[in-house]
């Protein structure tokens, strides 16, 4: 008896004292955070001497007051999102909603209207919605574990609205893989509306990336295109993963992009072709007059490679006329400008040219190519709102040769877009 009894003491108290100690405790609440990677350190850090020869320029030029600045606006970019109780994971929910009036025209000559291919003219109202899910936290051996998912639907085409997966990726420490975006693209058009409800390439991804020293950092990841759903490239068969090599240099108003692709193109009936591409961009972030001011530009080059050149834009006209294993040369350049005029107030402007050429059998060769100009006015009364009036316009000649065809398909449109842009 005196041994059940003890059990039974035994029991009670195991059952009763932690929730007597959880009774104890103050309630749990959710507190806010930040997602921010801490600064990696560098393969070759700057010597003592150069960091406190830095450190003296930078209070002499700058004054005491601007680190503090500067942290703000680090923290102030950084996803801000929620710990919940009893973990470390901190969790940043955002989306962003675009939406407003449009009007699309079309001019073509008679040869490009009679293939069936050209729309009619139409004043439209598109609704772009994005919804992204982030997390982030320092693991005990000091590495850090990010992951990202989102998507966005896009009702441009049909009532219903196209679902389309953006990114789906985990990072830790220098190591990522998933679905993102691709290491060689480098302008994407953020700022304008209608390139931003079309961004840059999705890939499927397995990447490393190391910190030279303090501003230039080496990416070196396996890619795969043939994941874009938004423009599809058609395919001859299996083939190996693209190999992408990038230089990033940022340090104060410069930023300085610099990579290379391999890419394997299987042919039917033939041996592989060997498609290579580099891309060259810079963005420059200063004030003219007291005012701040943007300069971007980017030149890309490929060889069997027609994915990495142009923007999403240029590769949704000229991929349906390509087959998966065709030869084809190109490039593709744009040139950006943005300013600020108030602190509500600013505009941006872009021009770009896309050429590929697709050499055939005896001499003859294709040829597409797209000019494009594009300008915005936006304001932005309250933090995360804009609202904005953009225009477009845009030529496109191409010229298909062959044994059997010799035509050209000329055309130009021109949009415009009255937007309204929530992001929460």
């Amino acid at each position: 008896m005196s041994r059940n009894a003890a059990l039974l003491a035994l029991f009670i108290s195991t059952a009763l004292i932690p929730n007597a100690q959880a009774a104890g405790r103050p309630p749990s609440f959710l507190r806010s955070c930040v997602i921010a990677a801490p600064d990696p350190v560098p393969l070759f850090p700057p010597s003592a001497a150069a960091r406190a020869r830095s450190a003296s320029d930078g209070e002499e030029k700058d004054g005491a007051n601007d680190t503090a600045d500067d942290d703000e606006d680090e923290a102030e970019d950084s996803p801000r999102g929620f710990l919940s109780p009893g973990s470390s994971t901190c969790i940043a929910i955002s989306g962003t909603v675009n939406a407003g009036p449009q009007r699309d025209d079309y001019r073509a000559n008679a040869l490009t209207r009679a293939t069936g291919q050209v729309p009619l003219n139409a004043t439209s109202f598109p609704l772009n919605t994005t919804f992204r899910i982030e997390t982030g936290q320092s693991l005990a051996n000091g590495l850090f574990l990010a992951s990202a998912f989102e998507f966005s639907i896009d009702t441009s085409s049909n009532a219903s609205g196209d679902v389309t997966l953006s990114e789906a990726s985990v990072t830790l420490g220098p190591l990522s893989f998933g679905v993102a975006g691709s290491r060689f693209d480098f302008w994407a058009g953020d700022d304008f509306a209608f390139v931003g409800r079309i961004p840059s390439r999705t890939v499927a991804i397995i990447g490393y990336e190391r910190q030279l020293t303090e501003s230039l950092s080496l990416s070196i990841s396996a890619e795969d295109v043939s994941i874009d759903q938004r423009t599809p490239l058609p395919s001859a068969g299996r083939r190996m993963p693209d190999g992408v090599a990038r230089l990033l240099y940022q340090h104060d108003t410069l930023t300085l992009h610099g990579a290379v692709a391999m890419r394997d193109v299987p042919r039917i009936g033939a041996s592989s072709l060997v498609g290579r591409a580099a891309v060259l961009g810079a963005t420059w972030d200063g004030s003219v007059l007291k005012k701040p001011l943007t300069l971007s530009a980017q030149i890309a080059g490929a060889v069997n490679a027609a994915p990495y050149i142009g923007s999403q834009l240029d590769r949704r006209v000229a991929f349906p006329l390509l087959s998966g294993d065709e030869a084809t040369r190109g490039w593709s350049g744009v040139v950006s400008i943005g300013r600020g005029w108030t602190d509500e107030w600013s505009s941006n402007a872009y021009i770009s040219r896309y050429e590929l050429t697709l050499p055939r059998i005896g001499g003859e060769k294709g040829r597409i190519r797209i000019d494009r100009v594009a300008a915005n006015v936006v304001w932005k009364p309250l933090k995360g709102l804009r609202i904005g009036l953009e225009a477009s316009l845009a030529w496109q000649r191409i010229d298909l040769a062959g044994p059997a065809l010799a035509a050209s398909f000329n055309g130009r449109q021109s949009s415009a877009q009255l937007f309204l842009e929530r992001t929460f």
